[in-house]
């Protein structure tokens, strides 16, 4: 018997009494689950392309390490570096999708010189003459590319893996991105924060802190700033392996719709994830400096996200028009929610109120919780003491109106088979 076959029949077995009605790993595709698990995010599509140093290429690597360090990551055993990140991904990984992922991971080549990052790449590229009429091209997109620099080892991989995982935000924060008041799940995945419900309005931001508009914030330097949208392109595919590449998120909630949503809006909400304003250590590493750029590419990649077309379809509560639910629902948006996102949920750009029309009813309801419960650290303090009484049943109705609420037709993509042309 060969070597893979028995880590094959290793791996299987370790995961067997737990198959019930899970597909059995080897009739999973862990290609395909690289992708679908937004692996391919932090680790890049290769697995050896991560996107900044604190995540390695993991190309090559043993099935069995892989797999018990997915395992560790999971449970909680594990806790350095990234880990706490990745924690939160490993949730929607079952025991089977693991193995098929760890045996996958394994017949990758690990390719030296393949671990550089987008913007290591930018940096790297050649210089210009110095003279002005051989400036560099304005937009990343036409610039060369530069030479890979040959791969860390794994001891120097797991060192820089430690020495990001101390900047990292708070351990058990929300999975959502960069759009703000609305929501999805349960209580149980929420951040234990301790903090009360009551936000200031203003104040400086930063860890501990409720601000809702901090003052001092990127946000401000950003506002003005007139977007490139090719170079938003470029900084979007950082966050398409997450939000996909339409902008459409996951109906699950997992990652919520950003397509279409106000400029202002995401940029305040990227600005307080990395000021850390707002817990969110999924997705914090990716909205650093390192991985995406400075004010300019904020700019530049809410123009490009707010450009694209919305789903045409949703994912929604489960009480249709006609129902009691579905009335009460309504009579409790009108009472409370009106003032601020409007009866058709269009939100208000000039004062950082988000889009919520065309929103996941999961993401919203996740999002509405948090921010009820003072867990959402830079929430509108008047949305906090709005909702500050409504019961989960109340909650549940008065999102399941909102993730009905019509899109207009000139928003939203032709079609849910809709593909966006930059990414296919």
């Amino acid at each position: 018997m060969t070597g893979i076959n028995k880590i094959t029949l290793v791996l299987v077995a370790l995961f067997a009494s737990t198959a019930g009605s899970h597909a059995l790993a080897a009739d999973l595709d862990g290609a395909k689950l690289f992708a679908d698990k937004t692996c391919v995010t932090c680790h890049g599509k290769d697995a050896n392309t991560p996107i900044m140093a604190g995540y390695p290429a993991i190309g090559g690597q043993s099935a069995e390490y892989a797999l018990q360090q997915m395992k560790d990551i999971k449970s909680g055993a594990r806790k350095n570096g990234q880990a706490e990140a990745m924690k939160v991904v490993m949730q929607l990984v079952s025991d089977e999708e693991m193995v098929a992922l760890a045996k996958y991971v394994a017949t990758l080549e690990y390719k030296p010189g393949m671990a550089v990052s987008r913007l290591e790449k930018k940096d790297a590229a050649p210089a210009a003459a110095a003279t002005p009429a051989a400036a560099a091209p304005a937009t990343p997109a036409s610039a060369p590319t530069a030479e890979a620099k040959p791969a860390d080892s794994m001891e120097e991989q797991l060192k820089k893996i430690a020495a990001a995982g101390k900047t990292d935000a708070p351990a058990a924060a929300p999975v959502a991105a960069a759009m703000p008041a609305a929501a999805t799940t349960t209580p149980s995945a929420a951040p234990a924060t301790g903090e009360k419900p009551a936000a200031a309005m203003t104040g400086k931001s930063g860890e501990g802190k409720n601000v809702w508009m901090a003052e001092g914030s990127e946000r401000e330097a950003v506002m003005d700033l007139k977007p490139d949208l090719k170079n938003g392109l470029e900084v979007y595919e950082v966050c398409s392996g997450c939000h996909l590449g339409e902008g459409w998120g996951k109906p699950d909630g997992t990652f919520p719709q950003l397509s279409g949503q106000h400029k202002e809006v995401l940029i305040k909400q990227l600005a307080d994830i990395r000021a850390k304003n707002r817990d969110n250590p999924t997705m914090y590493p990716f909205a650093l400096p390192e991985a995406i750029g400075d004010e300019q590419a904020l700019a530049d990649v809410v123009g490009y996200i707010e450009s694209l077309p919305m789903n045409p379809d949703n994912g929604k509560g489960e009480w249709a028009e006609g129902t009691p639910e579905f009335t009460k629902g309504k009579q409790l948006y009108a009472d409370n929610c009106v003032k601020c996102h409007g009866e058709d949920g269009m939100g208000k750009a000039d004062k950082f109120y988000p889009r919520i029309d065309g929103q996941h009813y999961n993401y919203m309801l996740r999002q509405f919780e948090w921010i009820r419960d003072g867990k959402r650290r830079n929430a509108n303090p008047e949305m906090v003491d709005q909702i500050k009484v409504f019961t989960d049943m109340d909650m549940k109705m008065v999102v399941n109106y909102a993730s009905r609420l019509p899109v207009p037709k000139d928003d939203v993509a032709p079609s849910t088979d809709w593909k966006n042309p930059d990414f296919n």
